[in-house]
């Protein structure tokens, strides 16, 4: 009779803990994929739990957020398991169903349009609109998930669990947003061993490193504003990417591995599968699971309608030496951990985000 190998089980005490736990597959002898199915959850229940402890939350008032994506969902999941109202701002981004979601988990969302003849983009009027908000109420607590510096201590253990399967000869690829998980992630890390490499993967259109902002038609990783919980001198390169690619390499992902995932997973893919890096091995971050595009970038139809089905995926990126030289569809800089003005040549502080609209710099 065939003996089996033990498994080790574990019942969760929630089913955002459960969350919290990615799983380690190995894709190529020297690529690994942390696949999360709901990774901004982390940040999420660390922050509210850690804002409970210290009496910052009051039971009349709801936790606000801007969000058009999973961390809204992270913090509807908590805040279901806790008892506690949330409110969040958000935009025409936001699918249908996410925000049936985050109804039936006892939240409100809130959609803010654009203004006819305004220039400031939408995540700045949802900020706004956030801040009014607390205005009228300024007992109810605000995650800021930009600059908040608890986004980053939430990926200590997910930091831990590389070290404890796979040691410290790695390179950590994943895609910037907020910065929380990058820049969270890799200081672990380099508090065991600094030399570990960081790649970090953004898209045209994002300000995050650098590029004017712009229209972006990938959503979950860019960003419109500069969050400090961005760290630049973390990462050794950087990558940009554009939608017909982390597209194609998003589908792949599934026809090849059967790995259900987001775009933020499948542009971290495209990148840790170019990397070479002899003796040790590219783990990437995969964000979410794909249910939120079967009517996109899992659709054939609504990719052969958009011009994504015929396109051909780019093989390797252009090597540029400055952000200002960099051009679609992929192309990467060595960034060598300096920060922002190092690279650019332009001063840059850290202003928190609702001083940088008060300031009008955006």
């Amino acid at each position: 009779m065939r003996k089996h190998t033990p498994l080790s089980f574990r019942i969760f005490d929630s089913t955002s803990s459960s969350l919290c736990v990615p799983d380690l597959i190995r894709l190529a002898p020297n690529l690994v994929v942390a696949s999360f199915r709901l990774m901004k959850i982390l940040p999420a229940k660390y922050i509210i739990e850690r804002a409970l402890q210290r009496g910052e939350i009051h039971p009349d008032y709801p936790i606000l957020e801007s969000s058009s994506g999973t961390f809204a969902l992270g913090i509807g999941i908590v805040c279901a398991e806790k008892g506690v109202r949330f409110h969040i701002v958000s935009d025409a981004a936001i699918d249908a169903r996410l925000g049936d979601r985050l109804q039936q988990l006892g939240g409100k969302v809130q959609i803010v349009c654009p203004r006819p003849g305004a220039e400031k983009n939408i995540q700045v009027l949802r900020l706004e609109a956030l801040h009014e908000h607390l205005r009228e109420n300024p007992q109810a607590f605000w995650t800021r998930q930009y600059d908040n510096l608890d986004n980053q201590q939430a990926y200590r253990n997910f930091a831990e669990q590389l070290l404890n399967v796979l040691g410290t000869d790695i390179v950590v690829v994943g895609t910037v947003g907020s910065g929380g998980s990058t820049c969270g992630t890799i200081k672990t890390l380099r508090a065991v061993e600094p030399s570990i490499k960081l790649i970090g993967v953004d898209t045209f259109g994002s300000v995050l490193f650098g590029l004017p902002v712009g229209k972006r038609e990938l959503r979950g990783l860019g960003n419109s504003i500069f969050p400090n919980n961005l760290d630049h001198s973390c990462f050794d390169e950087v990558h940009w990417v554009s939608a017909p690619d982390v597209y194609h390499y998003t589908r792949k992902l599934h026809s090849q591995f059967g790995l259900f995932c987001g775009p933020t997973s499948g542009a971290a893919y495209q990148v840790a599968r170019w990397l070479k890096a002899p003796g040790k091995t590219v783990v990437f971050l995969a964000p979410d699971e794909g249910h939120r595009y079967m009517d996109t970038v899992y659709n054939s139809l609504w990719m052969l309608k958009n011009g994504f089905e015929q396109a051909t995926p780019t093989e390797a990126p252009v090597r540029v030496t400055r952000p200002a030289q960099a051009q679609e569809p992929w192309s990467y800089i060595e960034w060598n951990r300096r920060t922002l003005p190092e690279v650019t040549g332009r001063p840059h502080s850290a202003v928190p985000v609702m001083e940088q609209i008060r300031l009008g710099d955006m």
